[in-house]
C-alpha cells in the first residue's frame, strides 16, 4: 500500500472549511442585524416623536406600522440561512464518511481501537514489518534462512520471539508465543523459518540491556469466514502504525466482540464513553459505548516518531492513567521522507 492521495494544508481540512463559511455567515448576519438596530436607536431615541403617535393605543397593534413584505422576509432569510448551513454541515459528514468507504476499498492500513477501563488495545487487520532507520545493525529474517542479524558495534544481545498458531478442538486458533536469546559474540542466526501468517520480533541489546534496535512483523488478520474473525494481532496501551500511507482507526468503547466467555452477556453494561485523542496531530475521536459499527478516524503520517495517546473524556477514577503512545515507523526497507501532513484533500468544499 502506497499513498495515492494528493494531501493539503491544515486551512483546506474539513473542519476549518466549515469553521470559515459558518463564520462569514455569522459576520454577515451579525452586521445585519447591528445595523439595523442602530439604526432603530437612532430612529427612536429619546426626543424624537415617532409619526403617527396620538393614534397609538395600549394593546393594539399599530396598522401603519404593518409590512407584510418586510416581515415575510425577515422569515424567509433566516430560515433559507438556516437550511444552507445545515445542508453545509451534513454534506461535509458524508465527504467524511464517503472518504472512509474509499480508504476502506482502497485497502488503507487498519487498526482497531478498543477502549477499555483504563488503558487502550489495538487490533491489527494488516500486515506490518518494519525495522528501526538510522542504526548500524540489520536483521534479515526469511523462510529459507530463517533468522540472520548481521550486529553492528556495541550489540552484545538479541532476543528474537515467534509465535506458532494451532487449531483447538472448539475450531478457535490458538497462539503460542516462544522466544530465544542469541548471544552475539558466538551467534547470529536462528533455524526457525519466517512465518507470514504469525508474529516476529527481534530486538538487540547492548551490554547494559538497553534496546538499541528492533525488527517486527505484524500479521495480517485471519478470518474464518466474511463476517467472523480467527484471529488479529493485539497491541495493548501502545500502537505502530507506518508512515507514508493511509491508516483508519475503528474506534470502539469496549467491543462486545472481543470480551471472552467471562463476560456476562446478559448484563446491560457496555463500557463507558472514551475518546481517542492524538494531541500532538489535533485529533479526536469518541469510542461510544453499545455502537457496534464504532467510530471511524483516519490519519496518513509523515514523519516517524513517538506521538502521545490520551483520553479525551472523563472515564471513571483513573482516567488520567488512560494513556499511551503510537510509533510511527517505516516499512522494512523504506523511509518516511513525503512531504505532507495528517489530512485529505475534499474538492467538495472548496
Amino acid at each position: 500500500m502506497s499513498a495515492s492521495r494528493e494531501l493539503w494544508p491544515d486551512e483546506y481540512t474539513v473542519f476549518n472549511i466549515l469553521y470559515d463559511k459558518f463564520l462569514f455567515w455569522s459576520i454577515v448576519v451579525g452586521i445585519f442585524t447591528f445595523t439595523w438596530l442602530l439604526i432603530a436607536v437612532l430612529r427612536y431615541r429619546d426626543g424624537i416623536e415617532p409619526a403617527g403617535k396620538e393614534e397609538l393605543k395600549v394593546g393594539t397593534f399599530p396598522k401603519e406600522r404593518h409590512h407584510f413584505d418586510l416581515e415575510f422576509a425577515w422569515f424567509l432569510g433566516p430560515t433559507i440561512l438556516v437550511v444552507w448551513v445545515t445542508i453545509l454541515a451534513f454534506g461535509s459528514m458524508n465527504i467524511v464518511w464517503g472518504e472512509v468507504q474509499d480508504l476502506q476499498e482502497e485497502g488503507a492500513f487498519t487498526v482497531e481501537v478498543n477502549g477499555l477501563q483504563w488503558y487502550w488495545d489495538f487490533y491489527y487487520h494488516d500486515e506490518l514489518t518494519w525495522e528501526d532507520m538510522s542504526t548500524e545493525h540489520d536483521v534479515t529474517w526469511d523462510n529459507i534462512t530463517g533468522l540472520t542479524i548481521d550486529a553492528g558495534p556495541g550489540a552484545v544481545s538479541a532476543v528474537a520471539k515467534w509465535s506458532i498458531l494451532e487449531v483447538d478442538i472448539e475450531d478457535d486458533l490458538v497462539e503460542t508465543e516462544f522466544s530465544e536469546t542469541l548471544d552475539l559474540a558466538n551467534n547470529t542466526t536462528m533455524a526457525v523459518m519466517f512465518n507470514q501468517s504469525v508474529p516476529q520480533s527481534v530486538e538487540i541489546k547492548d551490554a547494559d540491556g538497553n534496546v538499541i534496535h528492533r525488527w517486527q512483523h505484524i500479521p495480517e488478520r485471519i478470518m474464518k469466514n466474511a463476517d467472523e474473525e480467527a484471529y488479529s494481532y493485539k497491541m495493548s496501551g501502545n500502537l505502530i502504525i507506518p508512515c507514508d500511507e493511509n491508516v483508519l482507526f475503528n474506534i470502539y468503547s469496549m467491543n462486545l466482540e472481543r470480551e471472552d466467555d467471562s463476560f456476562d452477556r446478559s448484563s446491560t453494561y457496555q463500557g463507558v464513553q472514551h475518546a481517542f485523542w492524538l494531541q500532538e496531530w489535533g485529533m479526536k475521536e469518541d469510542a461510544v459505548p453499545g455502537l457496534d459499527s464504532g467510530t471511524w478516524m483516519y490519519v496518513q503520517p509523515n514523519e516517524a516518531g513517538v506521538f502521545p495517546i490520551r483520553c479525551a473524556e472523563y472515564c471513571g477514577k483513573e482516567h488520567s492513567l488512560m494513556y499511551g503512545h503510537v510509533e510511527v515507523v517505516a516499512r522494512e526497507g523504506m523511509t518516511c521522507d513525503a512531504d505532507f501532513g495528517v489530512y485529505f484533500e475534499h474538492e467538495e468544499l472548496r
